[in-house]
């Protein structure tokens, strides 16, 4: 299967075009937990207080398009080895060093997506901070592509927000976008992610729950958080206490590109308890949420641990 498929893109795009996909990173690396991740652009102008991106070698600057089409961005995961293609194949991640619906990288991720539904059929995951209109949404919805949209909100508190995520829509702009894909029968879930703590409370989390919920959202996604001198030193720039992230840290916390894991399993199993109480789908991981949507066992999570049992994926062996 994977050498028809290279055959046949191969014969449609022109040699300049087959040799960037050849070289490109995404030919070479390898999937992360959640799948392979792919870049539709670099660059992010959010400059989210919480960000890992400058931490890694990415900028807050505007978005530019990366630089492969839909059919070579499809042509460079085959070339990689360790992706497999087809629904029961490697998981998609979109949307993992930048938001890929910023107005200047929609038309690209569509691309991509439009590639992945006519070559890959891979199950998907975007995630997303944006404003998602009528006529993007209902582009989404035609992909004959397993698909399944995360939509980040950490608070229903528009002043928080707007320290957290000074440059990003407002939390009820983006409960509209929860809505918009939702009207297109696309299975969209929140992303609880990062966990905050000292920051973001459980009272607050369990009001945003439910505002998802009534927006159409399915489920939520709890995700954990890493932290270095960086990350914390721009959350204190906005007026943040962090004390209590500190003291769940258990090693020295590093400056430079290095980050170190939050302790937050307490926190997140609440949160999950929280969820399934108000009437959201809990899930532990990305990866679940996005088999889930795609009825297929998790590859990652849900052949063990304490959150797929109630996760509502029929074909989870729990």
């Amino acid at each position: 299967m994977r050498r028809k498929l290279i055959e046949e893109l191969e014969s449609r795009l022109d040699r300049r075009e087959i040799e960037k996909a050849r070289r490109d990173s995404h030919a070479r690396r390898r999937p992360r937990p959640c799948g392979m991740t792919v870049h539709p652009g670099h660059g992010c102008p959010r400059a989210c207080s919480y960000c890992y991106i400058p931490e890694i070698g990415f900028k807050f600057e505007r978005a530019r398009p990366y630089q492969l089409s839909g059919e070579g961005m499809a042509l460079a995961l085959l070339y990689n080895r360790a992706f497999e293609p087809g629904r029961e194949g490697t998981f998609i991640a979109v949307g993992s060093v930048t938001d890929p619906f910023l107005p200047e990288l929609a038309d690209k991720t569509l691309e991509y997506l439009r590639a992945f539904s006519r070559w890959l059929g891979n199950p998907t995951q975007f995630s997303t901070k944006s404003v998602i209109g009528v006529e993007v949404a209902e582009s989404l919805a035609e992909l004959d592509l397993p698909l399944n949209g995360l939509v980040t909100i950490l608070t229903p508190d528009g002043e928080k927000a707007s320290r957290l995520e000074p440059r990003a829509p407002t939390p009820e702009e983006r409960l509209e976008t929860i809505a918009e894909l939702s009207r297109t029968g696309l299975t969209i879930d929140l992303f609880f992610r990062p966990i905050l703590p000292g920051i973001v409370g459980l009272e607050e989390a369990e009001e945003l729950f439910r505002l998802a919920r009534d927006a159409g959202a399915r489920g939520v996604v709890v995700g954990g958080f890493r932290v270095n001198e960086g990350i914390l030193n721009r959350l204190r720039r906005f007026g943040f206490d962090v004390s209590e992230i500190v003291n769940r840290v258990d090693r020295p916390i590093p400056r430079g590109r290095k980050q170190v894991y939050v302790r937050t399993g307490d926190i997140k199993e609440r949160l999950l308890r929280i969820a399934r109480e108000v009437g959201l789908i809990p899930f532990g991981a990305a990866c679940c949420a996005c088999a889930s949507a795609a009825r297929i066992p998790c590859p990652n999570r849900c052949w063990e641990g304490p959150f797929c049992t109630e996760c509502g994926n029929p074909a989870c062996p729990a």
